[in-house]
């Protein structure tokens, strides 16, 4: 019988996540042997969820392609699953920029609900947004063909 393998030490998570400035630093943190969704949730929680998600909003401005985008854009709502309860995130996208902030979006383009774990992994390029869709992972309500677009406007 092979023993799994122990989870990381996250230590202090709130510097950890300070410590990720991109999705490079990210794919390091969940590739640690023994990361899996259930650490995912206490790094987020130990962070806090609103700081960690902030965190990951801020980055994803940082990653954005304009080019890629081209003349897309539109408002993104994101309800976050975390430990302490949903937590909902805009990303606007517009102007050749994507600009993450907490709240809710009140007339998004299209919304998505996925948990923390999901929204890390597929910031650190490890999981495709359209296969997190079509696995379940991810709830999509609005505009879908606009979701299957802006897969691939973000650098991973």
């Amino acid at each position: 019988m092979t023993d799994s393998p122990a989870p990381p030490d996250l230590g202090d998570a709130k510097a950890l996540l300070e410590r990720t400035s991109s999705p490079a630093d990210l794919r390091a943190l969940l590739d640690l042997p023994g990361v899996d969704d259930a650490l995912i949730d206490r790094l987020v929680d130990e962070a806090g969820a609103d700081e960690a998600l902030d965190r990951v909003f801020g980055l994803m401005g940082d990653h954005f392609v304009p080019e890629r985008a081209g003349a897309g854009g539109g408002v993104v709502r994101w309800d976050v699953a975390t430990p302490s309860g949903v937590r909902p995130y805009t990303l606007t996208i517009a102007d050749g920029a994507a600009r993450g902030e907490r709240g809710a979006a009140a007339a998004p383009r299209m919304t998505l609900a996925l948990s923390a774990a999901t929204l890390l992994r597929m910031c650190s390029g490890r999981l495709n947004g359209v296969t997190a869709f079509t696995g379940g992972k991810i709830k999509l309500t609005g505009d879908m063909m606009f979701g299957a677009q802006m897969v691939g406007w973000f650098d991973y």
